[in-house]
């Protein structure tokens, strides 16, 4: 039997080396800059790496959409460890507030 596991992660970085090489390439020259520190295709990488394809998917997709004027900005490493989410609602992987990762970084004192 075939394991899936190491080829869907291939399968998330290509999406992740595509991103970061086609779109956010666009986005550098017109001057968009990525608010957050690590960057979120780095930050992507990291959840792939650590949680796997599908809760990193999630986290990776709640930064894009974070990651705008008015959205959060600063030190927002991934996380350390997986929240106890059920397995049908995976969206609960990701934060999607901005209020929420900024109340976050002021409780730690690091922006």
């Amino acid at each position: 039997m075939v394991d899936l596991m190491p080829m869907r992660r291939r399968f998330a970085y290509v999406l992740l080396w595509i991103y970061k090489h086609g779109p956010s390439q666009i986005f550098y020259a017109f001057g968009a800059r990525c608010q957050h520190t690590p960057t979120c295709s780095e930050y992507g990488a990291e959840c792939v790496a650590r949680h796997g394809w599908w809760p990193g998917f999630w986290m990776t997709l709640a930064r894009f959409i974070r990651c705008r004027p008015g959205g959060s900005h600063g030190r927002d490493p991934a996380p350390e460890a997986l929240p106890d989410v059920p397995f049908w609602q995976p969206w609960r992987y990701g934060d999607w507030s901005a209020r929420k990762v900024m109340a976050r970084i002021d409780q730690t004192g690091k922006s």
